[in-house]
């Protein structure tokens, strides 16, 4: 089984990967891909302690783990770990069942066809910023986005594929996408450009990214998910509700049901496990937008939200 999720950051959002009732029940014979922002490779000078203590837990874990690259990765670190061939397609082995999947590779896995094309800008450091010297080579590194032979080969390799994959995992959105979803915040660039061809140019079933930091169904055919592990041809929406794992996040707007009524509010606290007095799906707290009511302030499971609102 092949199970799909967002970034990790190295050890600050990994927790998602550890015991849940998803990854519980996984075997040596599942996969776990991370859709960009890996960034257990991020010390500039070597590996350090925390990065060998989470790559060692990773391999020794029952699935193998297949991420792409992010934007919060140290590239000539990454670019320097040895090339395999694996399934298809090229890989880094980080450790043996940790493995970067190189840009623009086709892999073969369980029957499907899976396009894997990482990299992404910044937009909290670097030129986004205004700052490239005081942090290029230790924070940012400008082979975060793909150069053009690599978009190149990312095309050579779909047409050898007669432009049809099953799967497409990306770490941004193409740039019609981003634009809808990030309401112009993001700037398209030529990685976003390169995306808007294959999504304009291929045929897929599904498309999955991380980067943006939220659990969503763009479209019908377009997932970004970051928090969430599910079931690769799975969406948000359809997938199962977990102990453990959260389909919503603190600040998100959602949609509720509540005595007929359909309202909007802001989640102001997640409560993955259940609470206290329930050990069951994710519960949040959730601050209504309509002050009229009694209880602005409500608490409900996860199953009680509708979906997740783009609107702020």
């Amino acid at each position: 089984m092949i199970y799909v999720t967002g970034d990790i950051h190295g050890s600050i959002d990994i927790r998602k990967l550890m015991e849940n009732d998803i990854t519980k029940q996984m075997t040596k014979d599942d996969y776990v891909i991370i859709c960009g922002d890996f960034g257990l490779i991020w010390n500039y000078k070597r590996e350090d302690r925390k990065e060998r203590k989470w790559l060692k837990w990773l391999n020794e874990q029952p699935w193998t783990t297949l991420f792409a690259d992010g934007n919060h990765e140290c590239f000539p670190r990454l670019n320097s770990f040895p090339v395999k061939e694996w399934h298809g397609g090229l890989v880094h082995e980080i450790r043996p069942k940790v493995l970067h999947m190189m840009r623009g590779e086709i892999f073969d896995i369980e029957g499907n066809k899976i396009l894997f094309m990482g990299g992404a800008a910044s937009h909290d450091r670097g030129p986004a910023v205004g700052d490239t010297k005081a942090v290029i080579g230790k924070f940012w590194w400008p082979e975060e986005v793909p150069n053009e032979d690599e978009m190149r080969h990312a095309f050579q390799n779909l047409a050898k594929h007669d432009n049809k994959v099953d799967y497409i995992i990306t770490h941004c959105l193409p740039s019609n996408l981003q634009f809808f979803v990030k309401k112009g915040q993001y700037h398209a660039d030529s990685i976003t450009h390169c995306l808007e061809a294959i999504y304009q140019g291929v045929e897929f079933k599904h498309w999955y990214c991380g980067h943006y930091h939220y659990n969503i169904d763009v479209n019908d055919r377009v997932t970004i998910i970051f928090s969430r592990i599910i079931k690769l041809g799975k969406t948000i929406a359809d997938s199962e509700t977990m102990m453990g794992v959260p389909k919503y996040m603190k600040h998100d707007t959602v949609l509720i049901k509540i005595d007929e009524e359909i309202l909007m509010g802001k989640i102001t606290q997640v409560m993955p496990w259940g609470t206290m007095f329930k050990h069951d799906e994710p519960y949040y707290d959730i601050d209504l937008f309509d002050k009229s009511r009694e209880k602005p302030l409500v608490t409900i499971k996860e199953t009680q939200i509708l979906e997740k609102s783009l609107a702020e």
